[in-house]
């Protein structure tokens, strides 16, 4: 029974190492995130939110930035750190004030008394690529 030889490991460690190196870097980015990856981690996010007021029995909301979005409470203190979309921009429509708020029913709303009337879309966009998720009035339903 014959075995590998000093050599012949340092060597084979030796081009594991080098090859890690130069790999490692294009494995671990935050730019590799997709956009639908992105689209469908916000949408989660969103149904949370709905989620906790529903089930604590208050309002929470997730704000929306240009590039970026949180979930807090309705005075505004935060629930989740910040979420940056740094490789998306953000837009929202129809919300006056850049969030959307959920009762403890689950029913969307755009201030604190003004309810969700028409479809709430949030678009995600990077460079010609876009991702919507869509926010429903009334029943809340987030797609």
């Amino acid at each position: 029974f014959r075995g590998f030889s000093l050599l012949e490991l340092v060597t084979v460690m030796l081009m594991v190492g080098v090859i890690a190196v130069f790999a490692a870097p294009r494995l671990f980015t935050v730019q590799s995130i997709t956009l639908p990856a992105l689209a469908a981690q916000m949408t989660s996010n969103i149904r949370y939110a709905q989620s906790l007021s529903m089930s604590q029995g208050q309002r929470y909301r997730v704000n929306f930035t240009a590039t970026s979005y949180q979930i807090t409470d309705m005075s505004g203190i935060p629930i989740v750190q910040p979420v940056t979309a740094s490789t998306a921009a953000i837009s929202v429509s129809p919300l006056i004030n850049n969030y959307v708020a959920f009762d403890t029913k689950g029913a969307p709303f755009v201030s604190a008394t003004t309810a969700l009337a028409a479809t709430a879309t949030i678009t995600l966009t990077s460079g010609s690529d876009a991702s919507s998720i869509t926010v429903m009035p009334e029943t809340g339903r987030v797609k």
